[in-house]
C-alpha cells in the first residue's frame, strides 16, 4: 500500500480548512513538528481511513471528532499492486454515532483528463473493510507489526510472548490462508466423519428391519382368494337389501302422510278456535261502539269544557313566564348592587388596614430616624480624623522606607570600595607592584607604607559598614512594627467605615420611607372619606336601582298569581277522561261498518272449516290400516343389512391384510435397494475422510506452516542483522530461536529473540533502550521485507513514528544513514520526529503547526 493523496476534515486536531496532503512524488521525507501539534494524527487518519483503527483503539471513534463538530472524514487514495483505489470513511456522533465507508477503484486519466471513479463498496461496512484488507494485503494488526512502528510502539513485536511473535509472524507470511484451509478441512472432516457415522447407522437399522419382515407372498395368495368369495356373496345381499328398502319406502311414505294428515287436523282445529275467538270479539267491539254511539252528546260536553278549561290555562302560563322573566332581570340587578356595595366595603376595609398597619408606623419613625442619622454624621467625623491621622503614619513608613533604600545603597558603595581596596592592597603585595597614581615602580618600603594605608582605609569602610548596617536594621524593625501597626489600623477603620456607611443607607431608606408613607396617608385619606360616605348614604349603583324599581311595577302590573294557575292546571286533570271517550267515539264510529262486515266473513270462515275437518278425519283412519305392515318389513330389512355388514367386515380385515402384506412385500424390496445404496456410501464416506484428515494435519502448525516459518526466519535473521550492523558497527545481531527443550526434554515450539554483542548472546530484554530501538527497528524492517516478498511486490511503505530520543547524536546519524540506505528497498517512507537535527537530515519535509484555529501541514524540500 502507497499513500498518494490524504484528505482530512474535522478530525483529531484538524479542522475542515486543510487542503489535501500530496504524497506523489515522495520517496524520503520527514514529517515534522513539535509535540502535540498532529504529526501522529496523519498516520492516524491513514490507518483509520484503511481499518477502521487509530491510537483511540477501535471501538472510541466519537474521540476522533474535533471538539465541536458532530462528523469527520478522511479521503485517502493509495496505490496497491499497480491498481489505484480511493476509500473514504466518516463518523458522525449523532444517533448513538454512525460510521460510513465507501470504496472506489480510479483510473487515472492521461493528458490531463479527468480520473475515472468505480465504486466497488460492499453490502455491509464489514464487507467493505474485508475488501480493504484484501487488497492492501495485510489487517491492522499485521501493518503495525512489520510496516508501521507505531509512537511509543517500537517494540510491539518484541515485546510480545513468543506464541504471540508466531502469531504475528504467521501473518505476516499470510498463514491465515493456511488457518483458513486447515479449518475448512476440519469441517470436511467433521462432516465425513458425521455422515459415515450416520450412514453406518442407518445401514444397520435396514439390515434389522429387513431380518424382521417374514416373506409374505403365500399368505397373500389365499388373502386375495378370501377376498373374491366375499364379492360374490355381497352381491346377492345388495339384491335383496334393494327390493326390501323400496317396500319400507313406500310404508314409510305412508306414514309421513299420516303424520302430516294428523298434523293438518290439529291446525285446522286451532285455525276453527281463533275463528270463533274473532268473531266473538268483534261481536263485542260492536256492542261497545254501539253503547258509545248513545253518549255522543254528553262526550262532546265534556270534551268542550276540557278546551275552555286548557285555553285558560295557557293565558295563565304565559303570564307565569312574563313574570319569571321580570323578576329574573330584577335578581341581576340587585346582584350588581350587592357586588358594588361589596366592593366599596373591601376598597374602605384595604385603604384602612394599610393606613394603619403599614404607612402610619412608618411615618412615626421618622423622628427616631433623624437621631440616628446625626450619630452617623458624628461617627463619620471621627473616622474622617482617624483616616487623617493613618495617612499621616502611611507617609512616615514610606519616608523611613526611602530612608532605608538610601543606607542600602551606601552600604553596597561602601562594600564596592572595600573590595576595590583589597584589589589594590593586593597588587601592592605582587614583586613588580606600582604606584596607583603615576605607574612608577615602587620599593619594598614604599609598598608596605601604600599596604598600611589601604588597611586603614578598608578598616575604615568595614566600620563604616558596620554603622550602616546598624541603622538599617533599626530602620527596618521600625518599618515592620509601624506597617502591622498600619495594616491592624487600616483595617479596623475599614470595617467601621463600611459599618457606619451601611447603618447611614439604611436609616437614609427608612426616612425616605416614612416620607413617602406620609404623603400616601395625605393621599388616601379622602379617598377614604369618600367612599364612607357614598356606602352610608347608600348613593351607589344608582341606575340599577331606578331599573330595580321599574320591574317591581310591571310585577304589580301584571298581577299575576301562582294559585290560580294551580287551579285551572287540576281542573285539567279532573277533565282529562272526556278526551279519552272522544277519540274512542271517533274510533268506534269509524270502525263499526268494517266490525259488522269482518263478523260476517269470520261466521262464514268457521263454517268452511268445519266441513275440511270432517274429511280428514275419513281419510287418517284409512291411512291408520295402511301403516301397521311397516315393523315386519323394517325387521327384514335390518336382518338383511345385518348380514351385509358382517360380509362388508369380512372382506374390509382381508382387505386391510392384503395391503398389509402387500405392504411389507414392497417394503422389503426398498430396505434391499437401500442396504446396497447404503453400502457405497459408507465406502465412499470412508475415502473423503480419509482424505481430510490428512490435509487437517498438513495445514496445521506442525505442517506446511511450520515449515514455512522455519524458512522465513533466516531471511528475517539476515535481514535484520544487515541492518543492526550498520547501526552497531557489525557489534550486534539478533537470532530467532524456533523451537526449545522445554523441563520434560521435548522439542517445544516458540520464537525466542537472542541479541548477541561483545559480551555474548543475551535475551533481547535485558538490553538498554537506545539499544532496544535499534533492534527494533531492525526487525520491524525486517519484517516489512519478508511481508513484501510474500505479497509479490516491491516493498510498498515504511512509517517510523518518533524513537530516536532515546538514542545519542551518534546513534541519530547511524539510524538515519540506515534509512538512507534502505531507501531504494521501499518505495516510500516517512520518518515522524519533533527532532531539529533529525529533520534538516531529509530532503523533503511535511511540517506540521498547530495553530489557534488547528492544526495544518504544508511541504518543503
Amino acid at each position: 500500500m502507497i499513500p498518494l493523496r490524504l484528505t482530512v476534515r474535522n478530525f483529531l486536531c484538524y479542522r475542515n480548512d486543510v487542503g489535501p496532503l500530496d504524497f506523489e512524488g515522495v520517496h524520503v521525507a520527514c514529517l515534522c513538528g513539535a509535540n502535540g501539534h498532529g504529526k501522529s494524527a496523519l498516520l492516524d487518519a491513514i490507518t483509520w481511513s484503511l481499518w477502521g483503527q487509530a491510537r483511540t483503539g477501535n471501538r472510541n471513534f466519537d474521540s476522533l471528532i474535533t471538539h465541536g463538530e458532530s462528523e469527520c472524514r478522511v479521503e485517502l487514495d493509495f496505490q496497491s499492486r499497480g491498481q489505484v483505489y480511493r476509500v473514504v470513511r466518516r463518523r458522525r456522533s449523532a444517533n448513538r454515532g454512525r460510521t460510513e465507508l465507501d470504496l472506489f477503484i480510479v483510473d487515472r486519466g492521461g493528458d490531463g483528463a479527468e480520473d475515472a471513479v468505480r465504486p466497488i463498496t460492499g453490502n455491509t461496512l464489514r464487507e467493505t473493510d474485508a475488501k480493504i484488507c484484501q487488497i492492501v494485503g495485510m489487517d491492522y494488526a499485521t501493518f503495525v507489526n512489520s510496516a508501521f512502528l507505531l509512537q511509543g510502539e517500537a517494540d510491539a513485536f518484541t515485546r510480545k510472548s513468543p506464541s504471540e511473535r508466531k502469531e504475528v509472524l504467521a501473518s505476516i507470511l499470510g498463514f491465515g490462508l493456511y488457518e483458513a484451509m486447515q479449518g475448512g478441512a476440519r469441517e470436511r472432516r467433521d462432516y465425513y466423519r458425521n455422515q459415515m457415522d450416520l450412514h453406518q447407522g442407518a445401514l444397520q437399522q435396514a439390515q434389522a428391519e429387513i431380518d424382521s419382515i417374514p416373506d409374505p407372498s403365500e399368505e397373500l395368495t389365499d388373502v386375495e382368494q378370501r377376498m373374491s368369495q366375499l364379492d360374490d356373496e355381497l352381491v346377492v345381499r345388495a339384491v335383496e337389501i334393494e327390493q326390501l328398502r323400496v317396500s319400507a319406502g313406500e310404508l314409510r311414505a305412508n306414514g309421513v302422510r299420516l303424520q302430516e294428515t294428523a298434523k293438518r287436523i290439529e291446525s285446522m282445529r286451532l285455525d276453527i278456535q281463533r275463528a270463533e275467538s274473532e268473531s266473538e270479539t268483534v261481536r263485542q267491539r260492536i256492542e261497545a261502539a254501539r253503547g258509545l254511539t248513545l253518549r255522543a252528546d254528553e262526550i262532546a260536553a265534556g270534551a268542550s269544557a276540557l278546551a275552555s278549561a286548557r285555553e285558560r290555562y295557557r293565558v295563565l302560563e304565559q303570564d307565569r313566564l312574563r313574570f319569571d322573566q321580570l323578576r329574573g332581570e330584577r335578581d341581576k340587578y340587585l346582584r350588581t348592587i350587592d357586588r358594588v356595595r361589596v366592593q366599596l366595603q373591601a376598597q374602605v376595609e384595604s385603604i384602612g388596614q394599610r393606613i394603619n398597619d403599614d404607612l402610619r408606623p412608618a411615618a412615626q419613625r421618622a423622628s427616631i430616624v433623624g437621631r440616628e442619622l446625626e450619630e452617623c454624621g458624628e461617627l463619620e467625623r471621627v473616622l474622617t480624623v482617624e483616616q487623617g491621622q493613618l495617612d499621616a503614619q502611611i507617609a512616615e513608613f514610606a519616608e523611613i522606607q526611602g530612608r532605608v533604600a538610601r543606607l542600602g545603597g551606601e552600604l553596597e558603595r561602601c562594600l564596592t570600595d572595600g573590595k576595590a581596596l583589597r584589589a589594590n592592597q593586593e597588587q601592592m603585595l605582587a614583586a613588580d607592584a606600582v604606584c596607583p597614581l603615576c605607574r612608577t615602580p615602587l620599593d619594598q618600603d614604599a609598598c608596605g607604607s601604600v599596604v598600611e594605608f589601604y588597611e586603614a582605609e578598608i578598616a575604615a569602610k568595614l566600620e563604616q559598614h558596620r554603622e550602616i548596617q546598624a541603622v538599617i536594621r533599626e530602620n527596618a524593625g521600625m518599618l515592620d512594627e509601624l506597617l502591622r501597626h498600619i495594616e491592624k489600623t487600616r483595617k479596623d477603620l475599614t470595617s467601621r467605615t463600611t459599618k457606619t456607611q451601611r447603618e447611614r443607607g439604611r436609616w437614609e431608606r427608612e426616612r425616605e420611607y416614612g416620607e413617602a408613607a406620609q404623603k400616601q396617608i395625605d393621599d388616601l385619606l379622602p379617598q377614604l372619606e369618600a367612599s364612607v360616605s357614598v356606602l352610608e348614604a347608600e348613593t351607589y349603583a344608582e341606575d340599577d336601582r331606578f331599573a330595580v324599581a321599574k320591574i317591581e311595577a310591571q310585577i304589580l302590573e301584571l298581577g299575576y298569581e301562582e294559585e290560580q294557575r294551580q287551579q285551572s292546571f287540576e281542573m285539567i286533570q279532573a277533565l282529562q277522561h272526556w278526551e279519552t271517550e272522544q277519540v274512542e267515539l271517533n274510533a268506534a264510529s269509524a270502525r263499526l261498518p268494517e266490525d259488522e262486515s269482518q263478523f260476517a266473513r269470520v261466521c262464514k270462515q268457521t263454517e268452511r272449516l268445519h266441513h275440511e275437518l270432517a274429511e280428514m278425519e275419513i281419510q287418517l283412519v284409512a291411512d291408520q290400516q295402511a301403516a301397521r305392515d311397516l315393523p315386519a318389513v323394517e325387521q327384514q330389512l335390518r336382518i338383511a343389512q345385518d348380514s351385509a355388514d358382517g360380509l362388508t367386515r369380512d372382506r374390509n380385515a382381508a382387505a386391510e391384510r392384503r395391503g398389509f402384506l402387500a405392504a411389507n412385500a414392497e417394503r422389503r424390496g426398498r430396505l434391499r435397494s437401500e442396504i446396497a445404496r447404503l453400502t457405497t456410501v459408507c465406502q465412499q464416506d470412508q475415502n473423503e475422510l480419509a482424505v481430510y484428515t490428512e490435509l487437517f494435519a498438513a495445514f496445521g502448525r506442525s505442517g506446511v506452516p511450520a515449515m514455512l516459518i522455519d524458512a522465513a526466519v533466516p531471511r528475517i535473521e539476515t535481514e535484520a542483522n544487515l541492518l543492526l550492523g550498520r547501526m552497531t558497527d557489525n557489534r550486534m545481531a539478533v537470532r530467532l530461536q524456533t523451537q526449545r527443550t522445554n523441563q520434560g526434554g521435548s522439542l517445544t515450539e516458540t520464537l525466542d529473540i537472542l541479541v548477541s554483542d561483545e559480551l555474548g548472546a543475551r535475551s533481547y530484554e535485558v538490553f538498554s533502550g537506545g539499544e532496544a530501538f535499534r533492534i527494533n527497528l531492525a526487525l520491524r524492517i525486517a519484517l516489512s521485507k519478508v511481508l513484501a516478498q510474500r505479497m509479490g511486490v516491491p516493498l510498498p511503505t515504511l512509517f517510523i513514528d518518533e524513537g530516536f530520543g532515546t538514542q545519542d547524536a551518534s546513534g541519530r546519524e547511524r539510524i538515519v544513514d540506515t534509512i538512507s540506505s534502505i531507501q531504494n528497498d521501499f518505495e516510500m517512507i516517512i520518518v515522524i520526529t519533533h527532532l531539529d537535527d533529525i529533520k534538516d537530515l531529509f530532503p523533503v519535509r511535511i511540517e506540521v503547526e498547530k495553530t489557534a484555529s488547528g492544526s495544518n501541514f504544508w511541504v518543503s524540500a
